[in-house]
């Protein structure tokens, strides 16, 4: 298995995470009916694309309030630990079953670290 090179790694990661996301019942209703999120996915993707390349790559391009966007979620439906565990379950298995390499290390590193400060801020 090869390591994450290139944006079209990142979508493909993109898409088989949110495959598992959306029949997963514990967290799907943030994508469906929380958020429209279900309604976009290919745009959801090139957003998350360009985030992940600018924190992989450090590409630039990523504009968004990443903090912002999950606390205006967060305030409609409380996120919760399992939550962040399921989110961080699927992405770890999606990562192990496509790619392997440091840069699929250091991405869960990074997605471990959002969650938790996440969990942090949103506990406060």
């Amino acid at each position: 298995m090869k390591d994450i090179e290139r944006r079209e790694d990142l979508l493909l990661i993109m898409e088989k995470f949110y495959d598992k996301l959306l029949v997963d019942e514990t967290i799907s209703f943030f994508f469906t009916k929380i958020t429209n999120t279900d309604k976009h996915l290919e745009e959801h993707f090139e957003i998350l694309a360009t985030f992940w390349e600018q924190a992989l790559f450090l590409k630039g391009g990523y504009h968004n309030n990443m903090f912002q966007k999950h606390k205006d979620i967060h305030e409609k439906s409380a996120f919760t630990k399992e939550h962040f565990d399921t989110w961080l379950k699927h992405l770890y298995t999606t990562l192990d079953e496509y790619f392997k390499g440091e840069k699929v290390e250091q991405m869960k590193t990074q997605a471990l670290n959002m969650a938790t400060v996440l969990q942090i801020k949103f506990s406060q």
